[in-house]
């Protein structure tokens, strides 16, 4: 499963109305954020692939163009509700809760691009209950 940007912004327009963020490098295995780690921001995946994990389950693979963490802008100070770890090598564009009120204030599509990733996400969740609440 693919959490894409490119049916909204695209990540260079992402990245030019960001400004001089943060960048994170990860090598493979490398892990972002644990399940349970405090929040801070979210990222936006400039180059490579990212697991987000439960413990040992894969929830999704997300590749360039994708985010991870945007339930730290919404939901300042709840800790981290999965893991994520770098697939392969990957270069990551850091965005903290004023990074990101100044993307919605000077793009407010972006608001829209995390809020359809997080719908998607919720339906793939609630998918996975009913699935598992039905097997016998």
């Amino acid at each position: 499963m693919q959490a894409g940007l490119a049916k909204d912004m695209g990540v260079n327009e992402i990245l030019a109305a960001c400004g001089g963020g943060k960048i994170v490098t990860l090598s493979p295995g490398e892990v972002l954020f644990r399940e349970g780690d405090e929040a801070h921001g979210m990222y936006l995946v400039m180059r490579g692939t990212l697991r987000i994990m439960s413990g040992s389950v894969v929830l999704e693979t997300v590749r360039a163009g994708g985010i991870v963490g945007e339930m730290a802008i919404v939901e300042e100070a709840v800790p981290r509700s999965a893991t994520v770890i770098a697939g392969t090598y990957c270069e990551l564009a850091e965005i903290d809760v004023p990074r990101f009120l100044d993307l919605v204030a000077d793009t407010p599509a972006f608001s829209l691009t995390v809020l359809r990733v997080m719908a998607r996400r919720l339906r793939v969740m609630n998918r996975r209950y009913r699935d598992t609440a039905r097997a016998p």
